[in-house]
């Protein structure tokens, strides 16, 4: 893939210089540039979409499998301030059962 890409840089300023790189090169270059940039994005975020979902699969299902409280399942669906009462919450449980 990376000979590829170098193959056609090489040609793409080869017939650049033969054309004497008209103004609408640059627009066109500039253009492909943005346009791969934003399918590179795409694809990295719908990889770490992916992602994401199965760390929460095997999360919720280690939290079903143990003994921790299913109220902690799915907590990424919940507002802010929901998560910060659980977590406060967890937190005077663990200062509880250490005194």
């Amino acid at each position: 893939m990376p000979v590829a890409l170098i193959a056609l840089a090489v040609t793409w300023t080869a017939v650049g210089l033969n054309f004497s790189f008209p103004r609408q090169w640059f627009l066109l270059t500039n253009m492909a540039g943005t346009l791969t940039t934003f399918f590179i994005l795409l694809l990295l975020q719908q990889s770490q979409n992916r992602d994401m979902k199965a760390l929460h699969t095997k999360l919720d299902e280690l939290i079903r499998s143990s003994e921790a409280g299913n109220h902690w399942i799915s907590a990424e669906k919940k507002d802010a301030d929901a998560i910060e009462g659980m977590r406060q919450q967890h937190q005077e449980q663990i200062s509880e059962e250490r005194a």
